[in-house]
């Protein structure tokens, strides 16, 4: 029998109603809706504080660090930071000289007239328009810098192409190769590589069905008391064809025998096992299909048209190159030019005055000395004779007019070379 619980006493009930009274105004109570979304929040907030702010402002650019202070704490979802912000958005912790705490009540006295805070909001306007002008040019040079390592960086094409394959159509070499066009191709390749893995998979759970329909065939032939022999190695479509015939003889045959069993692998059974085998095996025929199609088509006219004006354009930027190059203007293309050097193994072999020309040649340069030694080197220029004119030998008159300057050059060194050694000679 269970026991009976006494109801309490009168005086227990009227010391609970008492104490839960005094507890529950002391119990914390969490509102289920954030204060942000309280009208208690946002009326003084947005109403008072940030359109006053705004309206009171004496500057444009105050102004505009008041815009920038609430949009970078409008995300704020944390009671006591919202708490901390508002109250720096109240007083003004920049200006602890003066007696005023508020912004609003500054804003309104400088505008009434208020000569200390006039010279003060001044100031503070001057030092917002000074950072934001820094602020600009920094922005305007990181955004200079950016857009030169993105045009280093930038595809170029060059006139070649990448050719088609199962993975792509024809596509352009481009140099750097954009990301999204070899993970395409590779992401391709990999899924080629899971379809072929899977129709492998499917065939083989296909053919275990197909001899699972014929062991239910040759049950159903023993319990008819028909004599059935050993069923001889198939795959492929012969074995498709044969559990096909077998499928249909039964369902012929079915509904004259009553039978203890119903067939789950043939009969009308089987074309329910055969349809997501058939449905996924025609999805990745199709897959194949598109590979197929892809490798197969013919190229876009007009991105041909683009690989030969990419080819011209190439070999017209290379000639403007090397034209400055011949003018003096070292390139990177000259700088490597010149640090190459003849393979190790040849280089050992040669003799100072071999590398010294190994090293003219290199030079871009088609007059001077780099010219003549390029001209008995046998080198191709641009300008062959271009280190005759700048020697003077390409006109006879003017060779002739030359060697006579050097002769007469030649002859008053040596007559002041003799006086010198004349004026220092000792006496005897």
């Amino acid at each position: 029998m269970p026991a009976i619980v006494p109801n309490p006493l009168p005086c227990s009930i009227a010391h609970r109603i008492r104490i839960a009274s005094v507890i529950s105004a002391l119990k914390r109570v969490r509102p289920r809706t954030p204060f942000y979304e309280l009208s208690a929040h946002r009326v003084p907030t947005l109403w008072s504080l940030y359109r006053g702010l705004l309206r009171d402002a004496p500057g444009e650019n105050i102004r505009f660090r008041v815009r920038m202070l609430f949009r970078k704490n409008q995300h704020v979802v944390k009671a006591h930071t919202a708490k901390e912000q508002l109250v720096m958005g109240y007083k003004r912790d920049d200006w602890r000289d003066t007696k005023d705490t508020q912004w609003l009540e500054s804003f309104k006295r400088a505008e009434q007239g208020d000569i200390k805070l006039q010279d003060v909001l001044s100031r503070y306007e001057r030092m917002i328009a000074t950072k934001r002008e820094k602020t600009t040019w920094k922005m305007r040079i990181l955004e200079a810098f950016n857009w030169e390592a993105k045009l280093r960086k930038r595809p170029i094409f060059k006139g070649s192409f990448i050719r088609p394959s199962f993975e792509n159509k024809l596509l352009p070499r481009l140099t750097p190769q954009p990301a999204h066009i070899t993970g395409m191709i590779v992401r391709r390749r990999i899924a080629r590589g899971r379809q072929w893995e899977q129709r492998e998979t499917l065939k083989s759970w296909a053919h275990d069905l197909r001899y699972e329909s014929l062991f239910e065939y040759a049950l159903f032939k023993s319990t008819r008391g028909e004599a059935v022999g050993a069923v001889r190695p198939m795959k492929g479509r012969v074995l498709e064809n044969h559990a096909d015939r077998c499928a249909g003889e039964i369902v012929q045959l079915l509904p004259k025998e009553h039978l203890s069993w119903a067939p789950v692998y043939t009969g009308r059974a089987k074309a329910n096992w055969d349809e997501p085998f058939v449905k996924r095996q025609a999805e990745l025929k199709e897959c194949l299909m598109r590979d197929i199609s892809r490798y197969r088509a013919a190229p876009p006219t007009g991105l041909v048209l683009q690989g030969k004006q990419a080819r011209q354009d190439k070999v017209a930027n290379k000639t403007v190159q090397r034209q400055r190059e011949r003018s003096g203007e070292v390139t990177t293309a000259v700088i490597k030019r010149r640090r190459s050097a003849p393979p190790a193994h040849i280089r050992e072999l040669m003799t100072p005055r071999q590398m010294l020309t190994d090293r003219a040649v290199r030079e871009a340069s088609e007059g001077g000395w780099s010219g003549t030694i390029k001209a008995r080197t046998g080198v191709h220029m641009n300008m062959p004779e271009k280190w005759k004119a700048e020697g003077g030998w390409e006109d006879e008159e003017t060779k002739k007019r030359l060697d006579d300057m050097e002769r007469e050059i030649r002859a008053e060194n040596e007559r002041r070379r003799n006086s010198s050694q004349l004026e220092v000679a000792p006496l005897s």
